[in-house]
């Protein structure tokens, strides 16, 4: 095998969207939606089909433009065969295929990732496991990338590590040793999680770290929740509550309805209950030369987020700092070998 076949790939497996970066430079955002079985949607007009169907050995999974995603917000699904089609799709919308080897990382929730201080041994193998099974093929004869390595890493610590190694200017990777002795602390709001992790000289606060159970899924319960009493007692659809988070209209028996207020009040309830946890774990932050915030849901909530403390900052790209993380990682890793 030639280093020329392998690709480095960041996997962000996220609860709405997979973030991708490959050591080529693309980086792709694919969503999270997937339903068990075969999707029942035809088109009528001839156009090309907007599902995508994969068989796996724990049965086929329908993604793309399906009638009911199901929830991805569970404990195991970092190691199903849900996450493996998952994962699959966006490997495909990558447009990467059975001519590419991929060497990738991963992550974990801060504190799945570990118990207590030490790395969850168990289930870091599960998931390493998962995507190397290699079980996942497209029904129309889509043969997806092998993978022939899968590093996983701690979430938020995957966006640090992006922040400490940086390209020189022959594209070669290196640590930059004075951000590593800087005492960092790294906000990443997500799909389902907040990650706070404070490091300094390779070394984990744990004291200021944490794992929350809240983020843009959160915010979309919100909606559906305030929807629901709004339309007296009708659950909203997907489309509606998408409709609704990136519009604030929906349309309601024919009619389209102005719901920027429900909406405004989901994200202030999810806003306050982030800031709590936040400020309870970093204080005022005096020691801390930069607050960090990344995840795609600190972008989505920057205008609330702004002013909490002196030293923070909004990364870049907020939504690829951990995949970005991620694809440096395998690939220096490999560079040691």
């Amino acid at each position: 095998m030639s280093a020329e076949t392998v690709i480095y790939a960041g996997l962000d497996g996220g609860h709405r969207e997979v973030k991708l970066t490959l050591s080529t430079g693309l980086r792709i955002m694919s969503s999270s939606s997937a339903m068990s079985g075969l999707s029942q949607r035809v088109s009528l007009n001839g156009g090309q089909s907007r599902v995508f169907s994969y068989t796996t050995d724990e049965g086929p999974f329908s993604l793309g433009d399906i009638e009911n995603a199901e929830d991805t917000a569970y404990d195991e699904y970092p190691y199903s065969a849900q996450n493996r089609a998952i994962v699959t799709h966006a490997l495909r919308v990558a447009g990467l295929d059975s001519s590419h080897q991929l060497i990738t990382a991963s992550g974990l929730p801060l504190k799945r990732f570990y118990v207590g201080s030490k790395p969850n041994g168990p289930l870091i193998k599960q998931k390493k496991a998962n995507l190397l099974r290699n079980d996942v093929r497209g029904l129309d004869g889509y043969v997806p990338p092998t993978i022939i390595k899968h590093d996983v890493m701690a979430e938020a610590v995957a966006g640090w590590v992006n922040y400490i190694l940086q390209r020189d200017a022959a594209n070669k990777l290196y640590i930059d040793s004075e951000r590593v002795k800087q005492r960092t602390a790294i906000v990443d709001i997500g799909g389902r999680t907040l990650d706070i992790a404070v490091v300094k000289d390779w070394d984990i606060d744990f004291s200021r770290s944490t794992t929350d159970n809240m983020g843009m899924i959160t915010i979309i319960n919100g909606i559906k929740d305030r929807l629901f009493d709004h339309f007296g007692g009708i659950e909203p659809t997907d489309e509606q509550v998408d409709q609704a988070l990136n519009k604030g209209l929906v349309v309601h028996f024919g009619k389209t309805l102005d719901v920027s207020e429900l909406v405004e009040s989901a994200v202030q309830s999810v806003v306050n209950s982030l800031k709590s946890t936040i400020k309870s774990k970093l204080k005022n932050a005096h020691d801390i030369q930069t607050i960090r915030f990344i995840g795609g849901t600190s972008k989505f909530l920057e205008k609330h987020l702004t002013g909490w403390f002196v030293n923070q900052q909004m990364s870049d790209n907020p939504a690829f700092e951990n995949a970005d993380g991620m694809c440096k990682h395998a690939e220096f890793m490999a560079s040691l070998k």
